[in-house]
């Protein structure tokens, strides 16, 4: 029995130990500390940069059974706000964050302007294989996903607010959790929901349920040196052949890969709950907890990541709101008792 599950008994007789949810995760309200095996204490931090000088953390193997079905990837993010909103065309691309709103699919470059958060682009042909995230129109986040079937100009389908000022502005010094769904619909299409804090932003219906190992196991057709996922920085900048990009500037945390598409309701009711690690689905779990420049997946240590030119402080002593409180077993069974 693990430890998380044998503090359940514990904390129903542990007065006053109790979990307050808020918007943005849970607040402690006195508890039992969890033995130093659970201590929590990193999330992953991305810096501004020089060009030719981009930090980023290289994922090549993506998790088995991700992509070949419905699935959910879910992660927490804490934008820097202290730099500016402007253009990213001119001096200010590596300092400020894009407030680029182009209408999707209006020609084949709308979508150029925008900071990465990951870039998982096929640069040899957008439409097969891409799985992006980026910012946009002042602190919004779009889902870039190519399945294979190009919806029209840029050739990738984008799931956002548009405009961006119907979706929520995340450059508010608050830690957000973003959660992705691919859920089938129908007799063969796919529905792709991106989700906010709890609160669907927006859906796309795809005609295709394209199997996306086709180009994840090998990464065949990525030009070579781009191949895999890249956090925090465009992947041509990134191994320069791009002097400069727009990137990410922030923290990263808690990483979930499922081979399901979560619920609706499991997903604006859970999205602040801590996972166990034996939730049926569950693929993988990034929590960045581990040290040097190599990062790795909780439930199989052997399926990690390589961090690019760190800089100074890329293992950030801040944890999300669900890191944070998974470190306390009593706490955490206490609330899912409680709730």
């Amino acid at each position: 029995m693990s430890y998380i599950r044998h503090q359940r008994e514990r904390a129903a007789n542990t007065p006053g130990s109790l979990l307050k949810r808020t918007r943005f995760g849970f607040g402690l309200i006195c508890g039992i500390l969890a033995p130093a095996e659970f201590a929590s204490s990193n999330s992953l931090a991305f810096f501004v940069n020089d060009p030719n000088q981009h930090d980023y953390a290289q994922q090549v193997a993506i998790p088995a059974g991700f992509g070949t079905g419905e699935f959910t990837l879910e992660l927490w993010i804490k934008p820097d706000d202290s730099f500016p909103i402007g253009s990213t065309s001119g001096s200010g691309k590596l300092t400020n964050w894009s407030n680029a709103d182009n209408t999707p699919l209006s020609a084949g470059d709308w979508w150029f302007e925008g900071n990465f958060l990951l870039d998982g682009f096929n640069n040899s042909a957008f439409e097969n294989g891409t799985f992006a995230l980026q910012f946009y129109g002042g602190g919004r986040v779009r889902w870039l996903f190519g399945d294979g079937v190009s919806p029209g100009l840029g050739e990738v389908r984008s799931v956002q607010a548009f405009p961006a000022s119907s979706g929520p502005n995340l450059l508010d010094g608050q830690w957000h959790q973003l959660t992705l769904v691919r859920r089938w619909s129908g007799a063969t299409d796919a529905d792709l929901e991106l989700w906010i804090d709890g609160a669907l932003i927006d859906s796309q219906t795809t005609t295709a349920r394209t199997d996306m190992r086709l180009w994840w196991n090998a990464w065949s057709g990525f030009p070579a040196g781009q191949e895999g996922w890249f956090w925090g920085a465009e992947k041509q900048a990134a191994i320069g052949v791009l002097s400069q990009y727009e990137d990410y500037k922030g923290l990263l945390d808690e990483l979930h890969f499922w081979s399901i598409a979560r619920s609706p309701s499991e997903i604006m009711n859970d999205f602040a709950v801590p996972l166990l690690g034996d939730e049926p689905g569950l693929l993988a779990v990034y929590r960045f907890e581990d040290a040097g420049t190599s990062t790795c997946d909780s439930l199989d240590p052997a399926l990690c990541m390589s961090i690019i030119n760190p800089q100074a402080g890329f293992r950030a002593a801040e944890n999300s709101p669900i890191n944070s409180i998974a470190t306390n077993g009593a706490e955490l069974d206490a609330w899912r008792e409680y709730e």
